[in-house]
Formats: structure tokens, sequence, C-alpha cells
């Protein structure tokens, strides 16, 4: 995958980077050494355990956030002695323990009881301990995980730390009943390249295209991550502040739209921030995670023309269509808008240097 810099010359990846079972294998290395959003530090008040499946049904990770005191970590959830998960849903507890043998863990992964090893020599050592050494990031508030070694991501974060500053994250909270999971048949990077340019707004969401203006709408492509700034046609409806966001004063901005390499959006409203994450199941299976952080006395809007719900369904549909086209015998690829598709085209870029 070979994708030229210049965007004005540049073509769009074959239809065979969306067929390819091979290039669709090639793809795990790039979600196995990437730092994933897992959960909001506020869902640690209720549950100081959260057993989760890095990528389930695909790379299948079994791994579980724990906090003790005001640490929070993550662990490997097997058990060391057989290999059975330790942890099947959330939980308030101080040890974590397996249901197979009686094993138990301090929430540190340190081992803390074996029963039937009295007589067992050299135990237990330090492999007896559940593997904690995981990397996790506490990012505002935010928990990301990367079970690998590349760490780009961070870059990105970092990129999008020094824009949003100015933003209180402390006020944020998980809303389970605004958060919802999707799973469409079609190739994940169809999902992000739709999400990365705003030139469909005005074609396919006609309720966001009211909200916002469209011809000031603006792309920047970072490192790792790429912004687009929507500016709003109302006042009550903007991002409330005084800084200036790429010379744009935040009462003129409606959303700031981050996307993180390879498969996470952050998009920062007026109530809120929702998560995107978007995970392949397979080369036409994709699982996408809408996670609602709203601020304290704010609820995500939901059920009008503008709502995020909303525009959801009508990327899916779209996105949708695009599967069916890229498998057609009478398309191969296509070009770039120079104007429009600059994030689209950033993100092929890094695609094609990690692949």
């Amino acid at each position: 995958m070979n994708i030229d810099k210049n965007i004005e010359i540049a073509q769009t990846p074959t239809s065979s980077f969306y067929t390819s079972d091979k290039i669709f294998e090639k793809s795990k290395s790039i979600f196995e050494n990437s730092y994933q959003f897992i959960c909001h530090q506020s869902e640690l008040l209720k549950s100081n355990s959260i057993p989760f499946s890095l990528f389930k049904n695909w790379l299948d990770i079994p791994l579980v956030i724990t906090k003790e005191g005001d640490n929070i970590f993550c662990l490997s959830n097997v058990c060391t002695h057989r290999g059975n998960i330790l942890c099947n849903e959330k939980q308030y507890k101080n040890k974590l323990v397996c249901n197979y043998h009686g094993r138990s863990f301090n929430l540190d992964g340190s081992i803390n009881h074996a029963p039937g090893f009295k007589n067992t020599k050299n135990f237990p050592t330090k492999d007896d301990n559940i593997d904690k050494n995981i990397n996790l990031l506490n990012w505002n508030g935010l928990i990301f995980v990367n079970a690998g070694q590349n760490k780009s991501i961070l870059d990105g974060l970092n990129e999008i730390n020094k824009l949003v500053d100015w933003y209180p994250f402390e006020k944020l909270s998980f809303d389970e009943s605004s958060s919802n999971t999707y799973k469409i048949d079609a190739h994940w990077a169809l999902y992000c390249e739709n999400y990365l340019e705003g030139f469909h707004i005005s074609y396919v969401h006609q309720g966001l295209s009211s909200d916002i203006e469209n011809h000031s709408y603006k792309t920047i492509a970072l490192n790792y991550s790429v912004l687009q700034i929507a500016k709003s046609q109302n006042k009550d409806d903007s991002i409330q502040g005084k800084k200036l966001i790429y010379d744009i004063p935040l009462n003129d901005v409606y959303a700031l739209y981050f996307w993180l390499f390879p498969n996470i959006m952050l998009n920062f409203y007026n109530w809120g921030i929702s998560v995107n994450i978007i995970e392949p199941l397979s080369k036409e299976k994709t699982r996408i995670r809408f996670i609602s952080l709203p601020l304290k006395g704010h609820k995500q809007s939901s059920g009008n023309s503008n709502s995020v719900d909303q525009i959801e369904l009508e990327d899916q549909k779209v996105v949708l269509d695009v599967q069916k086209g890229i498998k057609s015998k009478f398309y191969d690829r296509g070009r770039y808008s120079a104007e429009h598709e600059i994030g689209t085209h950033h993100f092929h870029r890094l695609i094609s240097k990690y692949l």
C-alpha cells in the first residue's frame, strides 16, 4: 500500500486493501501495539475491578482494570495456576479470586493465597504473580491501555492535550444510558475514512449541516492525530471559553473532532465528550463502541435530527453502501479532494507506514 504524500496527485488505496484476508491479518500488528480507550475513571468508583477483552472476538486478550487506593492497574485477567479467567464481571472486592482452585491475588497483581501448594518447592516466585507489565495511561480521567510496545498514540494525545488544556475534564463522568455498541457489516477503515472528512456532511447529515457553517469547516493533520473544527450557526450550541483554536474563538465552535491513530475518536461538545472506538471483527465486520461522557449538569441530546445517535445511524448507512461498492469489479481506487479529504489522506499515509 503506497499513498503519495502529495494529496493533489495521490490515489486512494486499491480495493484489495479492504478485501484481502492477508492485508487484514497484517493489520493486527497495528492494533496490538496501540493504546486503546477502555473506561473513564468515574466507573472505578462503583467497581474497583473491570474485566474486558481487548478487541473482543478478534485479538481476544483478557485483561482487567483494578483500582487500589489512588493507584490504577491493568493486569492480565488469567490465573497463573492453570489459565482460568479470574474476573468475569465488574466487582468491588479487595481481591481477585480464581473460582477454579481458589488462588487469590491482590489488586496490584501480586499473589495473595494459593491453596494446595504447601509442599510445592520454590513457590511462589514472581512468575506466580499476575502480569502487570501492561502499559496504562490515565489521560485526563480517560483510561487507555497498550498491550504492545508502540507508543505513537502518546504523541497524538500530547498533541491534543496542548489544544484542550482548558477543558474541564474533572467534571466528566460516564453515562451508561447514553452509551451504546453497534456492529456493522463493513471494513473498519471505511468508518474511519468517513469520520475524517466533513465533505459529506451537507449531503448525508441534514440536521448537523443546519447547525454548523459548512463553508468554514477546517481540517488539520497533526502527527498521529487529526483535528476537525466545525463552527456553529448558533452561539447557544457553541463550546464556551475564551481560548482560540487555530485562530477560531471557542465561542464560535460547535465541536472539536479529534481522531487518534488508528481507531479512536474524541469529540468535544458544549455538553461533554463522546468517544468512538472502532474495533475490527473481520475484514467485513466492525464493532463501534460509543461512550458518552457528559459534563456535570449536562446531558447528551438524543432523538433529534442533529443528535449524535442520529448522525451515527446516517454514517453507518453510507459506510455500508461503500462496503458494497468497493467489491465491484468496476471499482479499484479513486482520488482525493485536496480541499476536503486531508484527514482521510493522512489516515491512509499512517496505515501505509505501519502496515
